[in-house]
């Protein structure tokens, strides 16, 4: 059986980063388009409870 070295590690290390850059940008975006509806929601919120509409 061989062990890991060399290239085979590289390519196991450049997967594991691959994916990692993947699932933190799926993270990213997610929570940037929860807050972004959130500040939309509670910009509505606030203008209702003026006076005058």
């Amino acid at each position: 059986m061989m062990g890991l070295s060399g290239m085979h590690l590289v390519l196991i290390l450049l997967v594991y980063a691959m994916a990692a850059l993947a699932i933190g940008a799926v993270i990213y975006f997610a929570v940037r388009l929860a807050v972004l509806h959130a500040l939309k929601a509670h910009t509505r919120w606030v203008d209702a409870g003026k006076p005058g509409r």
